[in-house]
């Protein structure tokens, strides 16, 4: 790469399919690829769950894996399967609560560590240096203010990749702007969260809707219910409420799925 500037041929696309995402993410995904000729890569995480026979830790390991499972507790070999996860529920449901801005696991096992895994199984058509472009703003929340333009990518052999955020300082507003001018058009969960198109293209503010996880903990009250009132978000949240009702651990703090799907309008938590 010199002077910033990359050609076609050097760029590709991965993403990491997540099952909660919202219904057609894939196929979105793609034809953005196909309209932009930009090839791209999906891969989707898949762990299997074990029970060490003598400390009786739990731990995942990674289907892509080729070693023996082994309890890095106390190093035994011998092992149980209990099950696969496969999901960002499943996995709620094997450690037995949601995930928190302190902990957030669903990216590091989903998106982050999956990509990493990719990456390391396909370096040699990456090449020496490559960089990932991360769509990441620092509008978005307090975190992402923190996070720096560019750095060398954790997880990965020290100095071989690079993160580079080149939207990092823009506006809610820019980035659907940018959109438009490539004829782009938003997912369609935007909408069916109930923003408008005056909103995204002509109303300059911050938050409103996320293109996440249906069930994402980190959606307002609001949002959480009109996933829930879509079509193609309820089996999601239905899914969701199972998993919170079986281990008994809120989405939220001091407040479950259940009671932000039942507040009416009008009430304090609202929104």
């Amino acid at each position: 790469m010199q002077e910033g500037i990359i050609s076609r041929d050097q760029l590709i696309a991965h993403h990491q399919i997540v099952l909660e995402d919202w219904p057609g993410t894939v196929e979105y995904c793609e034809d953005i690829c196909g309209l932009l000729g930009v090839p791209l890569f999906s891969t989707q995480a898949r762990y299997s769950g074990y029970v060490c026979q003598e400390c009786q830790n739990h731990y995942l390991v990674s289907c892509t894996s080729s070693a023996s499972p082994w309890c890095r507790q106390c190093g035994s070999h011998k092992a149980a399967y209990l099950r696969q996860v496969e999901s960002v529920l499943d996995l709620v449901e094997w450690r037995r609560a949601w995930p928190s801005l302190a902990v957030r696991f669903c990216t590091s096992y989903f998106k982050r560590d999956n990509f990493n895994s990719w990456a390391r199984a396909n370096a040699e058509m990456l090449g020496d240096s490559p960089v990932v472009c991360m769509g990441e703003r620092a509008l978005k929340s307090r975190g992402r203010a923190k996070l720096p333009v560019w750095r060398g990518r954790s997880g990965l052999k020290q100095g071989w990749m690079d993160e580079y955020r080149p939207i990092l300082t823009w506006k809610r507003i820019e980035v659907f702007r940018k959109m438009r001018q490539y004829d782009v058009k938003p997912h369609y969960c935007y909408e069916a969260q109930g923003m408008t198109q005056y909103q995204m293209y002509e109303v300059d503010k911050e938050g409103g809707p996320r293109m996440s996880c249906v069930m994402c903990f980190l959606k307002s009250p609001g949002q959480l219910r009109a996933s829930y009132y879509v079509q193609e978000g309820r089996a999601v949240i239905e899914r969701a409420l199972e998993v919170e009702a079986a281990t008994g651990h809120t989405i939220q703090h001091g407040y479950s799925l259940a009671q932000i799907l039942e507040v009416q309008e009008g009430d304090p938590s609202y929104e």
